[in-house]
């Protein structure tokens, strides 16, 4: 259910976010007030609820999620199984360019091959494109194509039928890849397997945005094709669908030769849909099916139940952003405080450990970040104190903060300003729908401050992007600098992640050092829970459900 909406991924909690929180503390839906505001407490503290959720996060126990990484490939795996995985919702179409949700690209991995794979940690790596290689001043992004490969149909994988697959993404109506490929003027065929992408400026970007369903190859012959979002032939990848009960169950069966030994380990995988958590578990429990994801209610009986759980930090997290044309949050002495009186620990135990502190956009693990900057110690009230009496504000000074209208964001909004309060900043929550959160803090540009969960992309230059850049979306201040203008567009003219990640080091440093408006507070976890055959399972930072190369194993039941 990440539900994606263009232009404003940011902009509230993905649906299934919201639903994940929401059942983390059994909350429900929370109740939508239509966007009336509703002032919750007045600053201050002085709110029993913040201060009870402030103490009681701070003396809480959170689940145990240090789990290792999932089991590795052996090779005891049995290629004749059936990885069966189960998930809470199904998909909307079949076709790359029709889908209109995020989640829907994990029912189109096993069927559809793209230009460029991305890994679980993030980097680019060749998919169908065999190399890559920006030119004319990083504004031409060159491929190689991987030769001898024919889409399902029997059509022959070729520059050409790249071009077409890439010009269909820009101009379909209604394409779900439109937005992402804007920066694509033009398409030219070198040569049969060699194929130019020109752009406006920033192609080395679009490497990690052609990871996605954006650069999902599809046979040209069934671009017409009647039926091709449910019943699709003209597939890239290893898998071709063989089975559909929308809303129940997807089939997938190998296809034959398939180009990449190592990724095609089973014979078929299934996905089954539920929406019932305790079904999902519950089906793992009795071997209907191989694995499914967890909420944290999930957590503890899964492993009381014998299952591998495992899990890892995502590019997911817990922002407050601050509007520096509003209350005085243009100086960089009182971002810094707020940040330094935040407790994130707290914040991590209101979520039940599924919340790792952070303070830069990006968790360690992943190559555009800066691993050095979360060493430094996170939580200092008194070097807040003193900042803000540096700012000449010793008495502290008020502010309101919009949070979306379900329980548990307003918990840790009662967390912060309890912080908040002991450094002597009073600060005022109100609740918003999804909608209203963005709107009045993006369009019209008259909140405070928000609080939001920001969801991952493909791509670190998205949200760099939306976030640092003066007419970035997530940044109705319009604070900048030159330098961390020129960082920015310095890493998205580069293709290669080992050549990007020093420039986005060097970028999250300054980030940092400016104390730039957005607040991280933390990175969530995605747990996934399996039984104990399922081998080479990887969960992918990005969030992607990708399921590329899974085996299974009988021999380690």
């Amino acid at each position: 259910m990440t539900t994606i909406i263009r232009k404003s991924g940011w902009m509230c909690a993905s649906a299934a976010a919201v639903l994940l929180l929401a059942s983390i503390q059994g909350c429900g839906n929370g109740n939508d007030n239509g966007g009336d505001k509703v002032q919750v407490a007045n600053g201050g503290g002085s709110a029993a609820g913040s201060e009870a959720a402030a103490s009681s996060a701070g003396q809480g126990k959170p689940t145990e999620v240090n789990d290792p990484r999932c089991p590795e490939l052996t090779d005891g795996i049995d290629q004749s199984k059936t990885f069966t995985w189960m998930y809470s919702v199904g998909n909307t179409s079949f076709d790359p360019d029709k889908i209109n949700t995020n989640n829907s690209q994990m029912y189109l991995f096993p069927i559809y091959d793209s230009l460029v794979y991305v890994d679980d940690s993030g980097k680019p790596q060749p998919m169908l494109a065999t190399s890559w290689k920006l030119t004319d001043e990083g504004k031409t992004l060159e491929f190689k194509l991987r030769e001898n490969w024919t889409y399902h149909d029997g059509t022959p994988f070729d520059a050409a039928s790249v071009k077409a697959n890439i010009e269909r993404s820009k101009t379909l109506p209604g394409s779900f890849n439109a937005n992402s490929l804007e920066s694509v003027q033009s398409v030219e065929v070198v040569d049969a397997h060699t194929v130019r992408l020109h752009t406006d400026g920033g192609a080395g970007a679009l490497v990690g945005v052609l990871g996605g369903s954006a650069g999902m190859m599809m046979s040209p012959a069934a671009f017409d094709k009647s039926g091709e979002d449910i019943k699709p032939t003209g597939g890239s990848g290893p898998y071709r669908m063989t089975s559909y009960q929308p809303g129940n169950k997807v089939e997938y069966t190998a296809v034959d030769n398939y180009w990449d030994d190592d990724a095609q380990n089973v014979a078929k995988m299934v996905f089954l849909i539920s929406g019932d958590d305790n079904a999902r578990l519950n089906a793992v429990i009795t071997g209907a099916a191989d694995s499914t994801f967890l909420r944290a209610s999930m957590y503890e009986p899964a492993k009381q139940a014998g299952l591998v759980v495992c899990q890892r930090p995502s590019l997911s997290s817990y922002n407050v952003k601050l509007n520096t044309k509003r209350s005085e949050f243009d100086d960089k002495r009182v971002r810094q405080a707020i940040s330094y009186a935040i407790n994130r620990e707290s914040v991590k135990q209101v979520t039940d450990g599924f919340c790792e502190p952070s303070r830069q956009l990006f968790p360690p693990s992943y190559f555009a970040s800066n691993p050095e900057i979360d060493n430094e110690k996170l939580y200092d009230p008194d070097k807040a104190k003193q900042l803000l009496k540096d700012a000449g504000l010793a008495d502290g000074f008020s502010f309101d903060l919009e949070v979306i209208n379900l329980s548990l964001y307003q918990q840790i909004a009662e967390i912060i300003q309890y912080n908040l309060a002991q450094v002597g900043i009073k600060m005022s929550i109100t609740p918003k729908s999804i909608g209203l959160l963005s709107e009045n803090f993006s369009v019209k540009k008259s909140a405070d401050a928000v609080l939001e969960e920001q969801k991952a992309s493909s791509d670190p230059s998205i949200l760099t992007s939306e976030y640092y850049l003066a007419d970035g979306f997530s940044n109705p201040g319009g604070y900048t600098t030159d330098e961390i203008t020129r960082l920015n567009s310095e890493a998205m003219n580069s293709a290669d992640a080992n050549k990007r990640a020093p420039i986005y080091a060097k970028l999250f440093k300054a980030v940092a050092e400016e104390a730039y408006p957005n607040i991280t507070l933390c990175h969530l976890t995605t747990p996934f829970v399996m039984n104990k055959t399922v081998v080479g399972l990887n969960i992918h930072t990005d969030g992607a459900r990708e399921f590329r190369g899974v085996g299974i194993d009988p021999g380690r039941k």
